[in-house]
């Protein structure tokens, strides 16, 4: 897979002007992403592109007013922890900040956007060199930028490099999908790390600026509120929730023994995994043949009834080979019994020393259940006040803090994990698949020999859409 991506490399560097090489480093980027393949950033790559922007783009001209802060994300979703977790950041800070959407928002998230920030501006074109010149000029009336980009977002970070070529900025960078490649390393001051498995990745990387410990942040005020735990009957009712693909056996790693193992020991218990696709998740089909009922299969539950539902939930169980993130902690705050497998992708929370490394063990913390102190560590850890100091001090003090999560959480992953040799497994999003068509099709053959049977059927089945 490295070969291929360095082929594809070399096509950036070789194409004639700016335009077409932001065009096909922006498919490289998310081939990068997509195939991991420990590349998990081009700084070099970047810096090639900035000096080219630089050699042929007039610079920005400065704010005679420059606002203080502006935040940039690709793309705003009301769905997922990506746009959630810039919001909270940018809930934060004292006075409101501005945000630019490079490319698109829907209705719902453009308005709970506007509830946030003081002004939100979106671009209106899919060229590369117009969208470079909008952001940097948008960028120049700001003294700091704070990215949520996406792996792939190439033109945002040429466009904040040639800024800062001529201009005091200072910038952020949000590795928000920090398990995977992505562009921003040569443009960021102070790089934000939000888990012990990212914080590994990084010291792979060319990052120019300094590191420094985030975490994402959790509702620590349902503490206060969490309703008392149901006492523990027979009837035990289990809950998992998160995308499919978090509970698609991977590698060896699979969730489905331990519900196995669940259903038949509390031959009255309930399992119920909300966020799986009963017709496309193959996996489910033997468990579900043999439990019946016992075991739902949600799709989606309106926001009110998950609450509602939730209240009523005795174990909630993180999603396993691919972890939730801090959605195992929120549920612990929120009154829940934790519990699940140890993945190899981890360091997201403290949250992750009630995870067994078996299903025998996790079994035995079923039947003596015990979570002393872990809401404190939750809370120092991923707490609100705890990741608003952080940032804060880190936004307009400059200081980067040195935490590292494995002092609190011992390491077990594996930051090899997700590295496959020849098969894509994450899905490749189209407009990459056509780019690579358009400037070479025998890489773009390649890559597609190389998708997953399941990448391939979602490939044909929105090309033939389109």
């Amino acid at each position: 897979m490295k070969a291929l991506l360095q082929e594809l490399r070399q096509q950036v560097l070789a194409q004639p002007d700016l335009r077409h090489m932001l065009t096909l480093a922006r498919a490289y980027g998310a081939l990068c992403q997509a195939a991991d393949s420990d590349i998990y950033d081009d700084a070099p790559l970047e810096k090639t592109l900035i000096e080219k922007a630089c050699a042929q783009l007039m610079p920005p001209q400065p704010a005679a007013d420059p606002g203080a802060c502006l935040h940039i994300i690709s793309e705003a979703f009301i769905i997922g922890g990506h746009t959630r977790l810039m919001e909270k950041l940018a809930q934060m800070q004292p006075e409101k900040a501005d945000l630019l959407v490079t490319r698109s928002i829907d209705e719902q998230a453009a308005a709970r956007c506007a509830a946030v920030f003081q002004q939100v501006y979106q671009l209106n074109t899919t060229d590369p060199v117009s969208q470079l010149l909008h952001i940097s000029e948008r960028v120049a009336g700001y003294q700091r930028v704070v990215l949520h980009i996406h792996a792939d977002d190439i033109a945002t970070v040429v466009a904040v490099g040639l800024v800062k070529a001529t201009l005091p900025l200072q910038v952020w960078f949000v590795n928000h999908a920090d398990h995977a490649f992505t562009f921003g390393s040569a443009i960021a001051d102070f790089y934000f790390q939000l888990s012990s498995f990212g914080a590994r990745l990084d010291k792979q990387k060319q990052i120019a600026g300094q590191t420094s410990f985030l975490g994402i942040p959790v509702n620590d005020s349902a503490v206060d509120t969490a309703p008392e735990r149901t006492p523990l009957t027979e009837a035990l009712r289990f809950v998992a929730s998160g995308s499919a693909i978090k509970f698609r056996p991977f590698r060896g790693e699979d969730i489905r023994p331990l519900i196995r193992q669940i259903l038949q020991q509390w031959p009255k218990a309930t399992f119920t995994l909300i966020g799986a696709n009963p017709r496309n998740n193959f996996w489910w089909w033997g468990l579900k043949l043999r439990f019946g009922q016992r075991l739902q299969l949600r799709r989606y539950i309106p926001y009110e009834q998950y609450m509602a539902f939730m209240q009523q939930t005795d174990f909630f169980i993180d999603s396993h080979p691919f972890p939730g993130g801090t959605a195992f902690a929120e549920q612990i705050l929120a009154g829940r019994r934790g519990i699940g497998l140890i993945a190899k992708v981890q360091g997201y929370s403290p949250a992750d020393k009630l995870k067994r490394a078996s299903v025998a063990e996790v079994l035995d913390t079923i039947h003596d259940y015990q979570d002393a102190g872990i809401i404190e560590e939750i809370i120092a850890v991923n707490g609100y006040q705890a990741v608003k100091e952080r940032y804060l001090a880190c936004l307009f003090s400059n200081k980067a803090d040195p935490f590292n999560m494995e002092e609190r959480v011992a390491w077990q992953g594996d930051t090899t994990f997700l590295r496959v040799r020849n098969v894509i497994f994450t899905p490749l999003n189209m407009t990459a698949m056509k780019t690579l068509f358009s400037y070479n099709k025998k890489i773009a053959l390649k890559v597609f020999m190389r998708l997953s049977i399941l990448n391939k059927a979602h490939l044909i089945k929105v090309w033939i859409k389109d």
